[in-house]
């Protein structure tokens, strides 16, 4: 069999233990951000059956009909998942929260999967922060939901964000708003695109969300739902916009934004950063209060959003905010200065390892200089000298490696000695 070097997949890619500083920062910045409010970890499976996502996500948008990833083994066809929400609110139903405590406030990081053309930005596997209120309608849930999404942003150093939000409305005024919509596009649809004239027909909100310039185009002076709200899906709203701007944030009423997803109801929102320029989209989310009935549960509101973290980072270089972040150094070098000392020097770092001290040593044979050399260049903050003569007097060889100082201690004393340094 002729050898070969195997490459990731296509808009897959590793992340590697230079990039993983960054990394952690975006995960413990929203893991810190969420526990603060209350929110609980939840990680839910990787693989759903395809009906999850073809019952909430809508059998008509990009991610059913040409995104998912699917697997089949005899009866059984399964997908990667595409999005967060639904696979959440499937594993909220099947722990029987909806009647032993409706109300969860959920948060999850993780993978999704998505078969679309690779571009800077996007990519087939991406990571997601994934944030869900389920189990009630309050307006205030909403506002904490978008409170929480620019916090996140604002904690990696992003200013002057922009709060931009919608409504999708609900129940009739949703359909008259649809009606109206279907009356505006007629005269004009069979100069759509292909895509679009399938949605008019089977979902024609749908076609809103079309990136065509000339779709785009004839979309313009379309009706938005805002002149068709109910009262108390107008009340909703203002409140939402109420709770925010009394949290200082700047709020902008965008009648443009229709998520693509089938389950949005009510506040929809996205998360801009002005100074970006065209691209100033940082996130989006949205109420989907109907998804827990659809998918088997008693009718309770939900809201939630999502954040790439694929974008995020790419924002975050172009500011120049990540330039601080770096992958933190092993502490400890153990060096050998002489022969014959591999399994003490072994010995000597597993001891500092065991007392929380993280520790490396050489396993290449490397001359006591080129070992500190190593030491030095690798950024570690110490570097421990073990040789013959220290071996027979029970001592060792400390060095500060950013001082320049070197003094010699007991052995015993080691640990105690490096710890203080931590503290």
């Amino acid at each position: 069999m002729e050898r070969r070097q195997f490459r990731a997949p296509r808009g897959i890619r590793d992340v590697l233990p230079e990039e993983i500083p960054a990394w952690r920062l975006l995960e413990d910045t929203a893991r810190r951000l969420a526990l603060l409010r209350g929110y609980r970890e939840i990680r839910p499976a990787l693989l759903e059956e395809v009906e999850l996502f073809t019952r909430s996500v809508g059998e008509v948008t990009d991610i059913v009909q040409k995104e998912m990833f699917t697997l089949q083994k005899g009866d059984s066809v399964l997908a990667l998942r595409p999005e967060g929400t639904a696979g959440i609110v499937r594993a909220y139903l099947e722990a029987g929260y909806a009647q032993a405590a409706p109300l969860q406030r959920l948060f999850h990081i993780g993978p999704m999967f998505r078969y679309e053309r690779p571009q800077k930005g996007r990519e087939r596997m991406f990571t997601q922060f994934d944030v869900e209120v389920v189990g009630s309608l309050d307006p205030r849930l909403d506002a904490e939901i978008i409170h929480l999404a620019a916090s996140f942003f604002e904690a990696l150093g992003l200013t002057g964000l922009e709060v931009r939000v919608n409504s999708m409305g609900d129940g009739d005024d949703r359909a008259r708003w649809r009606e109206a919509l279907r009356e505006f596009l007629r005269p004009t649809i069979a100069e759509h695109c292909e895509l679009c004239r399938e949605r008019f027909e089977r979902n024609v909100l749908r076609v809103l969300d079309c990136k065509n310039p000339r779709c785009k185009e004839l979309n313009a002076g379309a009706p938005t739902i805002l002149g068709f709200l109910s009262e108390a899906n107008r009340a909703h709203f203002e409140s939402v916009q109420k709770l925010l701007v009394g949290l200082a944030r700047t709020v902008v009423v965008d009648a443009g934004i229709v998520r693509g997803l089938d389950y949005y109801t009510r506040t929809v929102f996205e998360i801009h950063a002005p100074a970006l320029g065209a691209r100033s989209a940082l996130c989006g989310g949205g109420r989907y209060d109907h998804l827990v009935h659809e998918l088997g549960g008693p009718e309770l509101g939900a809201v939630g959003f999502a954040v790439g973290f694929t974008g995020t980072l790419l924002v975050l270089r172009e500011l120049g905010l990540l330039g601080a972040v770096r992958e933190r150094s092993v502490e400890v070098f153990v060096a050998s200065a002489g022969e014959g000392l591999d399994e003490e020097v072994f010995r000597l770092a597993e001891e500092l390892r065991a007392a929380g001290l993280s520790t490396v040593y050489d396993v290449e044979a490397r001359s006591l200089k080129a070992q500190m050399k190593l030491a030095g260049k690798a950024e570690h903050a110490f570097a421990v000298v073990l040789g013959g003569d220290e071996l027979q007097r029970g001592t060792v060889q400390l060095k500060d490696l950013a001082k320049g100082e070197q003094r010699e201690l007991a052995r015993a004393e080691l640990v105690a000695t490096l710890r203080a340094t931590q503290a």
